[in-house]
């Protein structure tokens, strides 16, 4: 997986995210996999990377990409995912995460509230903002983002206008809260229309690293941190093979032939993408 790791760097991609995961031989209750993947669109190759470290800092994200990655990371809110940290890079943000915060308020189970208007109108603009980017027509990075200035940037522009003029009607604290976490994250929002590579949304990196948190139902745990570094291992082998369209069983069985052999293979020669590996292993 290190080669894969090494070929992403070189691109101008990462989608980050992170979740939980429990080592019992960790004096804290649980330490993280944190995944980077290619995105869907504009990578050469498309790698499905997991990480496992005994915590949620920030700086695991130069453990993972480098000091000096100068590429575009997509990524949630969360505070690890700072600028400081990688200067060069150009971050994206979810607007799934930030349209999550302001759907909540229209929970029928909520007792309505004044201002829970503004939630509704912040949740419309931004629906009408993913269906019309379903839409654009694009052959590379930079007419999508020329389409997205054209098509999205007023919306994007109205949502932010709506929610700057609510907080100065001072909001409630749960409008109050999406609001300045919207705010927070304005900067980011705005990369979608330099950087085409950016999608809207991290929902491809969370589909990708459900299945450690479905595992983890099962197994529960790892019992030492090299268990844990193993199942990431192993994480990263089978997602990257089902990104390329491979049989994951073919692919394993391929792997384990070839690398249980006295003379060590050349590495490249089964990366995923490989003509012969798409071949020999395709689903």
């Amino acid at each position: 997986m290190n080669v894969c790791v090494k070929k992403s760097r070189q691109h101008l991609w990462c989608s980050l995210d992170e979740t939980p995961f429990q080592v019992l031989d960790l004096d804290q209750s649980h330490g993280y996999f944190w995944s980077a993947c290619s995105t869907e669109e504009f990578s050469p190759h498309q790698v499905s990377y997991f990480h496992y470290a005994p915590s949620r800092s920030g700086k695991v994200i130069t453990e993972i990409l480098g000091d000096d990655f100068s590429g575009g990371i997509m990524c949630d809110g969360f505070s690890g995912y700072s600028d400081n940290r990688l200067p060069e890079a150009y971050w994206g943000t979810c607007l799934v995460h930030i349209n999550r915060q302001f759907k909540r308020l229209l929970d029928p189970k909520i007792t309505r509230f004044q201002g829970q208007s503004i939630a509704s109108d912040a949740v419309r603009i931004l629906a009408k903002v993913f269906h019309v980017e379903k839409r654009l027509e694009y052959s590379s990075a930079s007419e999508k983002a020329a389409q997205r200035r054209q098509h999205l940037k007023a919306m994007i522009d109205d949502f932010y206008q709506l929610i700057e003029e609510a907080l100065t009607k001072s909001p409630l604290k749960p409008l109050r809260n999406a609001i300045k976490n919207a705010l927070k994250l304005k900067k980011r929002v705005y990369q979608m229309f330099k950087h085409g590579e950016l999608p809207l949304h991290n929902n491809h990196n969370e589909q990708l690293i459900r299945p450690t948190t479905l595992v983890r139902k099962n197994s529960l745990f790892a019992k030492s941190t090299a268990g844990a570094k193993a199942n990431a291992i192993w994480y990263s082998i089978v997602q990257t093979a089902k990104l390329n369209h491979l049989d994951v069983f073919k692919y394993l069985e391929t792997l384990l032939s070839a690398f249980t052999k006295r003379e060590t293979p050349e590495i490249e020669a089964y990366l995923p993408w490989t003509r012969e590996i798409q071949e020999s292993c395709k689903a």
